[in-house]
């Protein structure tokens, strides 16, 4: 029997539900050994050092998930969040500067108020024109290990996220072309077009938590928290 045995046996599990299917999971706190991996990435400040590292720690604390990096990007993050809360503490310290004011604020969130936001209306099925249509999926964090830059290229993003396009007579998915192809299919649309797929993106689900502050001039103000990096760096 090793050492660690001892303590595995002890540790404590926990329940999820994913917010895009519902379907539940169990989960364990993130060990030392699993800290020291997100603590590496943070102080490098590199996006895929960062990324990469909490999907090695998603697929190592929660049962039965394998496919991490291709799971939506929104349930990824609200895993984590689950992950942090259990495991370093609920309650977590942000600051940000007052658009109006200019000055530093400091916030205090509970993470197990933090849901993911679906906006009404929002379909990953499109329109673009009388006999095409375009189907949708959401950004994942293969796609931001497999972005070259870390620079978020909205192009790029929309090409990644074509799932399939199709007329009256076929289906065609883009898993039967290349990037380049995709990008060129891209390329040819009508700013028209374009907007409607970027407005799949700009109302996709997404890790959202609004605060109320109130500034040194005594006015009650509203900032909304999106995404990790609001919460964590």
């Amino acid at each position: 029997m090793s050492l660690s045995s001892i303590l595995i046996k002890e540790t404590p599990k926990y329940e999820l539900a994913l917010p895009s299917s519902k379907e539940k999971f169990n989960f364990r706190p993130f060990l030392v050994k699993e800290e020291k991996i997100l603590l590496i990435s943070q102080d490098g400040g590199n996006l895929h050092e960062m990324y990469s590292a909490i999907r090695d720690v998603v697929e190592s604390c929660v049962e039965g998930i394998e496919n991490v990096q291709d799971m939506p990007l929104f349930d990824v993050e609200y895993i984590f969040i689950q992950l942090r809360a259990k495991s370093v503490g609920e309650v977590v310290f942000p600051t940000f500067t007052c658009p109006e004011t200019g000055e530093h604020i400091s916030t205090s969130i509970n993470l197990t108020s933090i849901n993911v936001k679906f906006p009404k209306n929002h379909t990953a099925d499109i329109k673009i024109s009388e006999n095409v249509y375009v189907k949708m999926k959401y950004p994942t964090i293969s796609m931001i290990l497999n972005n070259e830059s870390e620079e978020e290229n909205i192009y790029d993003t929309i090409a990644f996220c074509i799932e399939s396009i199709s007329n009256k007579k076929e289906s065609f998915s883009t898993n039967d072309f290349s990037p380049e192809e995709i990008k060129e299919f891209v390329d040819h649309l009508t700013n028209e077009q374009f907007t409607k797929l970027m407005q799949f993106l700009e109302t996709s689900p997404r890790i959202e938590h609004e605060e109320k502050y109130t500034t040194s001039d005594g006015v009650e103000r509203r900032i909304m928290f999106s995404g990790l990096g609001d919460f964590f760096l």
